[in-house]
Formats: structure tokens, C-alpha cells, sequence
């Protein structure tokens, strides 16, 4: 099976969960997938409802079952241990108080100071 992309999360709700589920794993799974319930279940032998009960978080699967339905989607799902740094969160958090202009106008002041720190570095180094 040809995925266009690898298993990364990219929706703003689950990256800002605390604890993310499995539902939301088998359900971004499935949708990169692009399959339905019931053909993600013949796949796996289950029925539709059970895809949709794992989906809901009605029933929590194990974590060797969400791996084997992610690996039914044709992903795989990998675990590290790392510290913990959500000095990202902050800075989305800040970008998404922004409004679009807002947004590309701190992009812009980002870009020209970047611009003189090389002119400089050059300027120095030429």
C-alpha cells in the first residue's frame, strides 16, 4: 500500500491532548489510509462496529491491537522516550492568539532579522 505520508500527528487537537487515545490513533490511521470502517475491519476481522466502538473510545484496545490495526492501515507506530519539552506549545499557543496578518508580520520581522545577522556574518567573513 502506497502512503502518501508517514504516520505524524498533525491535528491541533491531538497534539494538545494530554492523553491521547487510541481511537484517535486508529482513526488517523484509518483516514490516511482512506479506508472505511467496515473495509478496515475485513482487514483485521472485525466488524465495523467494533472499528467504530475503538474510534468513540468506547472500548480501549491494547497497545499490541492499535499497533496491529495501524499496521493494517499499512503505517507502523513507533515509541521513544524522551524529556519532556513543550517550549513548542508556547509558541504555538502564542501564533494562534495571532491573526493571520499578525502572524506574517512577525514572520516578516523574523525573516529581515535573519537577513541582517547574514549580511553581517558575510560583511565580516567576505
Amino acid at each position: 500500500m502506497n502512503v502518501p505520508y508517514p504516520l505524524v500527528l498533525i491535528s491541533t487537537d491531538l497534539y494538545y491532548s494530554d492523553c491521547m487515545v487510541s481511537g484517535d490513533l486508529i482513526k488517523e490511521a484509518r483516514l490516511r489510509a482512506g479506508l472505511t470502517q467496515s473495509e478496515l475491519g475485513a482487514r483485521l476481522g472485525k466488524s465495523q462496529s467494533v472499528i467504530a466502538r475503538w474510534e468513540r473510545d468506547d472500548v480501549s484496545p491494547s497497545l499490541e491491537t492499535v499497533r496491529g490495526v495501524v499496521r493494517a492501515c499499512g503505517l507502523d507506530l513507533t515509541f521513544f522516550m524522551s524529556k519532556i519539552d513543550d517550549s513548542n506549545m508556547t509558541i504555538i499557543d502564542q501564533n494562534l492568539r495571532m491573526t493571520p496578518a499578525q502572524r506574517f508580520a512577525d514572520l516578516m520581522v523574523r525573516i529581515q532579522f535573519h537577513d541582517r545577522r547574514a549580511q553581517r556574518t558575510t560583511s565580516h567573513h567576505g
